[in-house]
């Protein structure tokens, strides 16, 4: 059974492969530089520069976007090759120099678990072609975007996409935004590449399982949604229009589920490492810790509410099986759906986004 594409269905016969327009990048100078003292925003910042100073004047101007071309920031998806046109310089175009650097930016930029988590995205893909999937699925079409000059003032952003993947993380005088995010993987569970085992997303499942089960019968009753999902409800619904409005969140009645603050301390351990799964995927200093603290005050708990949707009890094994945090500003989803090559079993969707602060509010 294919799974149901998150970008409307109008806007596919309008994707194409994009390139680097109005690039800032050119206009500037980068040097490598020792970044192994710098913290926070600064580490990000020289890792980026480390990274755009492999690339020539071609390769800048591909990578590269104006801060102000809100259309091209919008221009992510789920889908794979083929079926998505998405911004930026792909990795199987970069040299073995470029490549590394731009894989140690990824690590400044993510925690170890978060840079665990996009290396193993990219394999999944791999292993998809591998075992039957298609070139359509491949880790060297993953791209890096950037928009405007990466800085510890002002405004820039950096994207990194793929097939399952859209980091999107706006920078706004050196504290980091990073949503929207989207993550995936199939399989769902671990998979061996090239003698490697991967995991991407396992955790997150795990996470959610652990919360639902933890829950009395009728805290699982009043957290059960009445609708059924087939997949996350605010993908990229803004696909290419330079704009949020698409992104229409449930309000007033139309909220609900359990809310936080009424579960027990133990319960709410396991809420807060739900959160942790998507939240702390990013550099502490520069982007997680802050949007951690802002997620968990006593008055964003007595806003944010639990809830899945699904037959039954929460069993991630099963199609259309759905899990939901949404609060006064954090909102994650994980839906779990058919495979599309690894047939038979299900698969992760989720996404992360901030009612304030997507795009860092700069969109």
């Amino acid at each position: 059974m294919p799974k149901s594409p998150l970008i409307p269905l109008f806007a596919l016969a309008a994707l194409t492969a994009c390139k680097g327009s109005d690039s800032e990048l050119t206009d500037e100078t980068f040097e490598t530089s020792d970044c192994s003292s710098a913290t926070g925003s600064e580490a990000i910042v020289c890792a980026a520069d480390n990274f755009l100073a492999t690339l020539d004047d071609s390769e800048l101007e591909v990578v590269g976007y104006s801060f102000d071309d809100s259309e091209s920031k919008t221009l992510w998806s789920n889908l794979p090759l083929g079926a998505a046109g998405r911004t930026g310089l792909a990795r199987g175009e970069m040299s073995d120099e470029s490549l590394a650097a731009m894989d140690a930016f990824a690590a400044v930029l993510l925690s170890d678990e978060g840079y665990e988590d996009y290396i193993g995205i990219l394999a999944s893909d791999d292993y998809l072609q591998e075992i039957g999937g298609g070139s359509n699925y491949a880790s060297a079409e993953g791209i890096i975007a950037i928009y405007g000059v990466p800085a510890t003032t002002g405004s820039w952003m950096v994207q990194l996409g793929n097939h399952h993947m859209a980091y999107n993380v706006t920078f706004v005088d050196g504290v980091g935004y990073p949503t929207p995010n989207h993550i995936a993987a199939e399989p769902k569970s671990a998979f061996d590449l090239d003698g490697v085992t991967y995991a991407p997303v396992v955790e997150e499942g795990e996470a959610f399982v652990a919360l639902t089960d933890s829950l009395s019968s009728t805290q699982l009753s009043t957290a059960k949604l009445s609708s059924t999902f087939g997949d996350v409800l605010l993908g990229p619904v803004e696909y290419g229009t330079g704009s949020l409005s698409a992104v229409s969140y449930p309000s007033g009645s139309s909220r609900s589920g359990l809310l936080a603050s009424e579960l027990d301390s133990d319960q709410l351990a396991l809420f807060n490492a739900v959160l942790e799964q998507w939240v702390t995927d990013f550099n502490g200093e520069a982007i997680s810790d802050a949007l951690m603290e802002a997620y968990t005050s006593e008055e964003a708990l007595a806003d944010t509410y639990i809830a899945w949707a699904g037959s039954g009890s929460p069993d991630v094994d099963s199609s259309n099986t759905y899990f939901r945090i949404d609060g006064p500003r954090v909102w994650i989803e994980l839906s779990c759906q058919s495979g599309v090559i690894v047939r038979d079993v299900t698969h992760y969707h989720s996404m992360y986004r901030d009612k304030e602060l997507d795009y860092g509010a700069e969109l």
